[in-house]
């Protein structure tokens, strides 16, 4: 037997062995991994490699040549365009975006390639921005098994590979330990180490880890007991590396909970960073709540935000949340009121398989599990239905949830910060909300004003919504006039801030390009509000949508002018503008004409 088929032999001899290789490799990292010997035989590989092992390569596979040919390290940020591959009989269909590939040699003994491929340009990118750390590890591996071929003891090498690996090549947002044939905890990262709070003179044993039988989403579930006395639900995968009979270990890789909230895509507004500061306005009454809210941020106090539709209650809390120490863990919202009543039972507290018809089979978490560590935002909490608000009370009582169709209990550290547009009190009178719950949840009481009572913050507001859509739609940001100010001070604004910036969305959007923004491109409410002279304004909060009107304490000579003037804005001043402009005011033409002479229109004095 020649030295190539010595050396094909011993590495089919630790098929296995290399094969344990490539899977703890991929798993950890997410990239494929392939292993080809000599001659050009793929010994392991991961992902669409794996139902290829024992294939040949010899009519493809250009890269490994290349690099059994040079005996050097090659990387293929092209592959399919690069020189090498030109030959290759499967270049058209080749789906590869990224090659690293170096030889597993001893001395003069060449034993075959390892390479990692890349099939995505995420993880192609990845590789790149780390690139001396992949040469360094797949360099390193390379010697491993060219040193170590023929030994079976693939555990104790497996180990310093995997230990090596991990500090180069660290996954944020995964925990990974590893155990050996005792179930004794050799190797953990740094997430899992800071979860358990595990140190240097403290161990875990594979015994801490328990299978409880269900599973959520594509992930077991599993009760871990860590050495501080402390449990924790977590999901993961728990795989056994064997290469042979009495040589074995255990690789327990989890999901940290941030990570998971992103992966099932729960975490509500992805992004959407609030601080005090993005709170516009130094009005008196915004001034104190913002002081009081960040006052009670740094607290784990249950908050219940109350106020007008449209007055910013969510941005209020993620403040809060930004302000607080847990502004790194996950801040979910959840409308109470837009999911119906037969569903918001499972959407908070989750379901196990078979909980109910049509629940999926692999069950799900709910959103107080997903906001563990964090904030938990209940909007239009007085739309919860009575039954729903009993087991709500529950977990604010002992901090602990039971998901549908499961009798065990999960613990939960979740602030809960609700919100509410109706008067909760009036809810109790009527029978639709538990009084009980509604001094659970009133804790940190924290009113929003109505913009009618800020009207000194209405400026500031305008301008910044002025700027963020003048910008948005690509024109220069004109200069707010005098006239269109007053005109938005005056408004009452029932819908609050949210109406403002839909108003100011509205004029820059009628705003002719290099234009000005005057009267004629408000929404045409406002006009009319100012046309009749009153101002329309919005009873208590509780009390209908009656609307009344109170009279503007100026003299109805200016009140008149400022109609005339807004009419002409919008129809002009050509004589079929003028025409247009009476009849929207009630004029006849020749009463225009009079009134316009009475206030000298003509010497077009400033709004």
């Amino acid at each position: 037997m020649n030295k190539a088929h010595k050396n094909i032999a011993s590495l089919a001899n630790i098929q296995r062995h290399v094969q344990s290789y490539a899977d703890v490799i991929s798993r950890v990292t997410g990239i494929d991994v392939e292993i080809v010997d000599s001659n050009m035989v793929r010994i392991a590989g991961t992902g669409i490699y794996e139902a290829g092992v024992g294939d040949s390569l010899v009519n493809a596979g250009e890269i490994y040549k290349e690099v059994a040919r040079t005996r050097e390290t090659i990387i293929v940020e092209t592959p399919r365009y690069h020189v090498i591959c030109a030959r290759c009989p499967e270049r058209a269909t080749c789906r590869e975006c990224f090659s690293l590939a170096t030889p597993i040699v001893d001395g003069d003994i060449h034993y075959g390639v390892i390479g990692f491929v890349c099939f995505n340009d995420t993880d192609r990118d990845r590789v790149l921005s780390s690139q001396d750390s992949y040469l360094i590890f797949i360099t390193f591996l390379a010697d491993t098994l060219a040193r170590k071929v023929g030994d079976l003891s693939r555990l104790k090498h497996a180990t310093h590979v995997l230990d090596l690996m991990l500090q180069v090549v660290d996954m944020p947002g995964q925990g990974i330990m590893l155990f050996d044939q005792k179930g004794v905890c050799i190797y953990c990262n740094t997430p899992a180490k800071d979860l358990f709070g595990i140190m240097p003179e403290t161990g875990m044993n594979l015994s801490a880890i328990e299978r409880n039988g269900q599973s959520i989403y594509e992930f077991e579930e599993f009760e871990v007991h860590a050495p501080n006395n402390r449990s924790f639900s977590l999901l993961g995968r728990l795989k056994e590396l064997d290469a042979e009979p009495h040589n074995k270990a255990t690789l327990f890789v989890f999901e940290l909970p941030t990570r998971l909230a992103q992966f099932v895509g729960d975490l509500s507004a992805a992004g959407a960073v609030a601080e005090f500061d993005s709170i516009i306005g130094d009005s008196n009454a915004l001034s104190k709540l913002k002081n009081r809210a960040m006052r009670v941020a740094g607290s784990n106090s249950t908050v219940l935000i109350t106020g007008e539709s449209g007055t910013g209650k969510e941005l209020l809390a993620r403040a809060i949340h930004q302000a607080s120490p847990r502004r790194n863990a996950p801040f979910i919202a959840i409308n109470c009121g837009g999911i119906p009543d037969t569903l918001l039972e499972s959407e908070l507290f989750g379901y196990v398989s078979g909980a109910f018809t049509g629940a999926s089979s692999k069950g799900r978490m709910g959103k107080f599990e997903l906001a563990d560590g964090g904030v938990i935002f209940l909007d239009e909490i007085s739309s919860m239905p009575l039954y729903v608000q009993v087991k709500l009370l529950r977990v604010l009582q002992e901090r602990s949830i039971v998901r549908l169709g499961s009798n065990r209990l999960i613990r939960v550290d979740v602030r809960v910060i609700a919100v509410s547009n109706e008067n909760l009190q009036e809810c109790i009178s009527r029978n639709v909300f538990r009084e009980d719950l509604y001094y659970r949840l009133n804790v940190i009481p924290l009113d929003i004003p109505p913009l009618r009572e800020r009207t000194g913050d209405v400026a500031m507001l305008a301008d910044y919504f002025l700027g963020k859509y003048s910008e948005l739609f690509h024109k220069k940001k004109p200069r707010l006039r005098a006239s269109v100010l007053r005109m938005l001070e005056e408004y009452d604004w029932p819908g609050n801030v949210r109406e403002l910036e839909h108003a100011v969305e509205y004029a820059v959007n009628m705003m002719p390009e290099n234009g000005s923004l005057d009267l004629g491109c408000l929404p045409v409410q406002l006009l009319e509000t100012a046309r009749k002279g009153v101002k329309a304004q919005r009873g208590a909060p509780g009390d209908g949508a009656a609307m009344h009107v109170r009279t503007v304490t100026e003299p109805l000579s200016v009140l008149e002018e400022r109609a005339i003037r807004a009419a002409l804005e919008i129809y002009g001043r050509s004589v079929e503008g003028k025409k247009k402009a009476a009849a929207a005011l009630g004029l006849s033409l020749a009463t225009l004409y009079r009134k316009m002479n009475v206030f000298q229109f003509e010497k077009h004095r400033p709004f």
